[in-house]
């Protein structure tokens, strides 16, 4: 799955996670009456909460909670939390969250050095020589073919969409939770690759990197941390005057096309 949706909480057992991937909880006992997460008036919040399941139990309730860390460092979860009926704070000993910049990617084992192997001759200079020849002029004659199959620009061609038409349709059903996979992985890709044309500076970090760099990035972030958000907690009546202002960065640069 993408780099950018798919952590599930392997590290559960002691509540931390990287930025931006959620983790899930479960079984956490919380004494008193029934709890909710406090509802999110903006992006100031650092954990995103979803009480999945709650059990009760004796003098309390069991949860089920999923928790998407924006930023890095070490919260209280029950910060984020209050009584239903209530809306008081929840009276209970701190449950601690880590959120870290580590990727999950980053724990996998470095790549082995290739061995050098020393090519075997081919025959000489002169026959060399005329390999490479013989490889350009089939090269030459294969592009002369597919240029002249090439239809003409703006004959017959169908217009390509641009790159805000793409992400319009991508981020459109990530708002309600309608992308696979492969899609999530594709809106990953374009998101990077624009910015890392925009900004020399994330050019050469690892896409997880690069992900944590545009979260903080003032054109960049709003989009991103939506995404995040929705990803996390879809919203099926999203309109598209709601996401337009998300994608004008992306409108800059494109042709009339």
């Amino acid at each position: 799955m993408a780099l950018l949706f798919a952590w599930q909480g392997a590290r559960s057992a002691d509540h931390s996670a990287p930025l931006g991937y959620p983790i899930e909880i479960s079984d956490l006992y919380i004494p008193g009456e029934l709890v909710e997460a406090i509802p999110r008036q903006d992006l100031s919040g650092s954990l995103v909460i979803r009480i999945l399941q709650s059990k009760p139990a004796e003098d309390g309730y069991r949860y089920d909670l999923s928790v998407y860390g924006l930023d890095a460092g070490k919260h209280d979860l029950l910060e984020y939390l209050h009584y239903a009926a209530t809306a008081l704070p929840v009276e209970a000993e701190s449950v601690p969250i880590e959120i870290t910049v580590r990727h999950p990617l980053d724990q996998l084992p470095a790549p082995t050095e290739l061995e050098a192997r020393a090519f075997g001759r081919l025959g000489g200079y002169t026959a060399l020589m005329t390999v490479l020849v013989v490889l350009w002029v089939i090269g030459l004659l294969v592009l002369i073919f597919y240029r002249k199959r090439q239809p003409a620009s703006g004959d017959d061609g169908e217009r390509q969409p641009t790159l805000h038409e793409k992400l319009l349709v991508l981020v459109t059903a990530a708002s309600q939770g309608q992308l696979d996979e492969a899609e999530q992985a594709r809106l990953e890709r374009l998101l990077i690759g624009h910015w890392r044309q925009e900004l020399p500076e994330i050019d050469e970090l690892p896409a997880a990197q690069a992900i944590a760099r545009l979260r903080s990035h003032e054109a960049a972030s709003p989009l991103i941390l939506k995404l995040e958000q929705w990803l996390h907690a879809p919203v099926s009546d999203v309109s598209q005057s709601q996401i337009e202002p998300l994608l004008e960065p992306f409108r800059r640069g494109e042709g009339s096309s």
